[in-house]
């Protein structure tokens, strides 16, 4: 019985550490009001601009607005590209190759199942607009997932000073991903002691964060569980001992392979009782028979 449970154990965590599909949007993230009127924060760039995963994982590119490509900076030794969702399309024939199913259109899907790529990191970009660019990270083991925030929203007259989830919940090993969207007020990810910062050599009133771009991100890894309470030195205020204003939290969780690693060691203690069991049971009826 102790065997069976131990070997129901092993099966259902190896479903829980299955391959898993990432998604990466291209030409803009769909955000909705009142982050943007048209639903839609537009941009030249892949969202998120790094994705980390596990190799057998399958990865989609979706394209949002614009005509773009997914096209690997590596190469085969013939020359080809690793990866390409438009091999049809060649930048030197420019406008004149830009025909139908030549190019990712708008809704478009771009599949890549990368069992067949090494582990290791992958550098991509799109043959229209050579600076927009990308980063496929391929590691073994279990893959962590890019949790997407935004950092404050609305234009030169609106302008709303706040972070999107103000609040989150993340296994360890999530990599959170806050993105600007406004186009014209600055500001900063910045989490507690300074221990990670967007804005590193920004101290108010000095010069503007680095965040003023619209659509400009910044990516932290939570490898620590714990409640990590972070803000934007711009627009946020000491009362006490706690801060108001622009503040979020990212409450993160022990990730599954913890929760495994912890469950395994009991269960191989748990297989070793029922093993040495076994055993003096098969003795005991050996001896039993012996006349």
């Amino acid at each position: 019985m102790s065997v069976a449970i131990f070997m129901t154990f092993v099966f259902s965590a190896s479903r829980s550490l299955a391959a898993t599909t990432h998604d990466v949007y291209i030409g803009g993230v769909t955000a909705g009001a009142p982050l943007a009127p048209g639903g839609v924060v537009w941009f030249n760039g892949f969202s998120p601009g790094t994705i980390r995963i596990t190799a057998g994982d399958t990865v989609k590119w979706h394209l949002v607005g614009g005509v773009h490509t997914v096209t690997s900076a590596d190469t085969f030794s013939n020359g080809s590209f690793t990866y390409d969702s438009s091999p049809l399309f060649t930048p030197a024939g420019a406008l004149a190759d830009m025909g139908p199913g030549k190019l990712l259109a708008p809704g478009s899907v771009y599949e890549l199942d990368t069992s067949g790529l090494a582990t290791g990191t992958y550098h991509y970009f799109c043959k229209i607009h050579p600076g927009m660019t990308g980063t496929l990270v391929v590691v073994a083991g279990v893959s962590t997932g890019t949790v997407h925030a935004t950092a404050g929203w609305g234009d030169s007259v609106y302008a709303v000073q706040a972070y999107a989830p103000e609040n989150m919940t993340v296994v360890r090993g999530t990599i959170v991903q806050w993105r600007l969207a406004n186009p014209t007020e600055p500001h900063s990810i910045t989490g507690p002691a300074l221990t990670w910062d967007s804005s590193p050599n920004f101290n108010p009133p000095g010069p503007p964060p680095v965040l003023i771009t619209p659509g400009a991100t910044f990516n932290h890894t939570f490898s620590t569980a714990g409640t990590f309470t972070y803000l934007c030195k711009v627009h946020a205020y000491q009362v006490g001992s706690s801060w108001a204003g622009m503040v979020g939290t990212v409450i993160v969780e022990p990730s599954v392979a913890d929760t495994l690693n912890t469950l395994s060691a009991v269960s191989y203690a748990a297989l070793a009782v029922a093993v040495v069991a076994l055993l003096v049971g098969i003795y005991g009826l050996v001896r039993k028979r012996k006349p």
